[in-house]
């Protein structure tokens, strides 16, 4: 069924009637088409403050013909005041079919928001913005930039604000390339969630390009008072660049897909913050020497069902399981590296008491193992495999 349009925008590309139009069409609310090319300049904005639709105009294949240019957080929902409580929900947002070209940071940052509908974009040239922050009690200074950010950690550094960005926030059939000058100091994320409240995150379909620390990222994600929360990644296409950022640790660099808890480790464990994550039927390719293609920080982490074809060299890595109680299974890992599989621990995180069943690793070729065992009470079922094994009152069933 076609938009019933509320208004229609059309570009002029000049940042001092273009930034205006769209703001004051948004302001109202509703449903906006643009159309034509918008020009934002280095740093213009338009803040969400209702719900609203906001859509561009594309071909017959879905491709985008409106295009934004330029700005910085071109597309953002402020957060409120952070010294009272929030007086009620952020607004809903659909954003579909546009071309986001030049931006700096990110097209799109929202930090208070009651749910998104991201769909049908193609976010390029994205200039990395100029960081400076306090790290394990040092001043550090990191260049960043995302494809989209969902989360209140860049608007209240402190902690989590409860309910800032709850909701259904989906994230489905965009392109992400980010490439850039110098990957090795940019800290970049395709799909970027941290610090949402009792979301349902689905990020599905979409293609990502060039991303120098993590193409998909969702982490330090907390459940609701009625215990709302997932994270389902699915059917999305990855292929990472050569060289990453190593911050803020140099554990692997470029990964494709990255789950569970980083600021807050524990709550990894905690089921009181903690809920289901699924990862299936996504194609990573690394190429990064310190690569690993799917990883997670989280207890009853679901991998299902993907493929990873590894090219990095003899240090990359395929999927690494974390925390307890997941479920690896069907999942195909080609090309050679470090190892295919691994329950690894990460203090506090236990990496054990997970199944790894039938996953397909005949076209890998192991420099170490093709399944890493550190943790303990862990079973591997499946065909006969190179083990590492380390841990505790692990169970390996060959099945012929």
């Amino acid at each position: 069924m076609p938009y019933a349009y509320g208004l229609v925008v059309t570009g002029h590309n000049n940042a001092e009637i273009d930034i205006k139009a769209i703001q004051d069409a948004v302001d109202k609310g509703g449903t906006v088409l643009l159309k034509g090319t918008f020009n934002f300049g280095q740093k213009g904005s338009v803040i969400i403050k209702n719900d609203i639709a906001i859509i561009g105009e594309a071909d017959p294949k879905g491709v985008p013909l409106t295009k934004i240019m330029g700005g910085q957080w071109a597309f953002q929902s402020k957060l409120p005041a952070t010294d009272s409580p929030l007086q009620g929900p952020g607004p809903w947002i659909k954003i579909r079919g546009i071309h986001f070209d030049g931006a700096t940071w990110t097209p799109m940052h929202f930090p208070y928001t009651c749910g998104a509908v991201i769909t049908g974009n193609k976010i390029t040239n994205v200039q990395p913005y100029e960081m400076k922050l306090k790290w394990q009690g040092k001043d550090t200074t990191i260049w960043v930039q995302a494809g989209a950010f969902f989360g209140t950690r860049y608007a209240h550094r402190e902690k989590i604000i409860p309910k800032a960005v709850t909701g259904n926030l989906v994230f489905e059939n965009n392109m992400v390339d980010l490439k850039c000058n110098n990957p090795i100091e940019t800290m970049a994320q395709g799909a970027f969630f941290l610090w949402t409240w009792g979301a349902t995150i689905e990020v599905k379909k979409n293609i990502f390009r060039n991303i120098s620390r993590n193409s998909i990222e969702t982490l330090d994600n907390y459940i609701d008072e009625e215990g709302r929360r997932s994270v389902t990644i699915t059917e999305n296409h990855i292929i990472t660049p050569k060289k990453g950022c190593p911050f803020p640790g140099p554990s692997s660099y470029p990964n494709g897909i990255a789950v569970g808890w980083f600021l807050d480790r524990s709550g990894g464990s905690d089921l009181r913050r903690n809920s289901k994550i699924t990862v299936a039927n996504n194609i990573v390719q690394t190429h990064g020497e310190l690569s690993t293609a799917i990883f997670s920080t989280s207890d009853g982490t679901s991998i299902l069902g993907n493929k990873v074809d590894l090219r990095g060299g003899p240090k990359n890595k395929g999927i690494t399981q974390m925390g307890s109680g997941g479920f690896i299974a069907k999942n195909k890992i080609d090309g050679s590296g470090a190892w295919a599989i691994s329950a690894l621990p990460a203090d506090p995180l236990k990496g054990s008491s997970n199944t790894f069943a039938w996953n397909d690793i005949k076209g890998f070729n192991a420099v170490e193992a093709d399944f890493a065992c550190i943790g303990n009470k862990n079973m591997l079922v499946g065909s006969k495999c190179k083990i590492v094994d380390t841990g505790k009152e692990n169970m390996v069933l060959v099945m012929h």
